[in-house]
């Protein structure tokens, strides 16, 4: 799908997929959207205007040219947007092309920054000065704000886990698997937005980014850090309760084993007592005694209740 925002009359309209992109008289295309295009649909763009989107190969590399690009006709770039697909959170690599005040975005998600960054630009008073770049800076400010909205979700789950496994001391699996899960959510958001943190940062250092647009660019940075130290809190917080969950798995096995050593060294005396009147000999006096049988008996009993006493005594019970 392919969505062409344009300004006429001082005002911005949209077309969904725009059977031309020479708009007539006075309209002037800003932002050309691409959602899951097709082929045909990524060609027909890039032949009409002249560009080069990045390949899904490209745009997932680690490399700083593929990451951000810039020259003397405009600015390349890709950055890692946080989305939630299959009943669980990924990373999706959205393409920006900024080229003679036109912004090309490539994405294969449906994204709620970017119909937010539609609803607020529908907002503008009439007459009220809109370039592409500044779309472009909206449209991170708007998936910070989602960033941070990800980061309370995931501050609001771990305190519910936190006090089910502190106050109930519930060492289910799920718990683990439910820290484990939101460990990995928290380092997912940290490097969408360290990634968006070398891409602002780059622009900054742009000469051909205005003063205006670099105020926000400021903005924007101090947002980030202040997310970055948050996830930052988060992860060791997470931590801390991935170690009482093994701390408290470890008690209720050594609850286990000492019941075990318990019983074991309970029952000892008494299998050395009956091992000794259980041995066949020919002559053994004690076996015509009276109280033979029954002394073994009170033997027996005698030594695991005086075992118990002893372990008692000791506070190991």
């Amino acid at each position: 799908m392919i969505r062409s925002f344009y300004i006429q009359d001082n005002e911005l309209h949209w077309e969904k997929n725009p059977t031309k992109f020479l708009p007539d008289g006075d309209k002037q295309i800003i932002w050309v959207d691409l959602q899951s295009p097709s082929a045909e649909e990524m060609k027909h763009v890039e032949k009409h205007f002249g560009i080069e989107f990045f390949t899904a190969q490209e745009a997932a590399e680690i490399e700083s040219s593929s990451r951000y690009f810039e020259d003397s006709s405009g600015f390349e770039a890709n950055s890692a947007f946080v989305v939630y697909e299959s009943a669980s959170y990924t990373t999706r690599q959205i393409s920006f092309i900024l080229k003679d005040d036109l912004l090309f975005t490539l994405r294969r998600a449906d994204l709620k920054s970017f119909a937010e960054t539609v609803r607020k630009i529908k907002t503008f008073k009439k007459g009220t000065t809109t370039k592409a770049i500044q779309i472009w800076i909206l449209l991170l400010e708007t998936q910070i704000d989602y960033d941070a909205d990800f980061i309370e979700y995931l501050t609001r789950t771990t305190n519910t886990v936190s006090k089910k496994l502190v106050k109930e001391k519930s060492i289910q699996e799920e718990n683990l698997l439910r820290i484990t899960e939101l460990q990995e959510n928290t380092i997912l958001i940290r490097e969408s937005i360290v990634d968006k943190q070398r891409l602002v940062s780059s622009m900054l250092k742009s000469f051909q980014v205005e003063e205006p647009e670099k105020e926000r660019l400021r903005i924007i940075i101090k947002d980030i850090n202040s997310l970055l130290q948050h996830t930052q809190f988060s992860f060791e917080r997470l931590e801390y309760l991935q170690n009482t969950f093994l701390g408290l798995v470890n008690i209720e096995q050594n609850q286990v084993i000492k019941i075990f050593t318990v019983v074991t060294v309970v029952f000892m005396p008494p299998t050395l007592i009956a091992s000794i009147y259980g041995m066949n000999f020919k002559y053994m006096p004690e076996l015509n005694w009276w109280a033979g049988y029954p002394l073994a008996l009170a033997l027996m009993v005698f030594s695991s209740l005086a075992f118990l006493w002893y372990f008692k005594r000791k506070k190991w019970l």
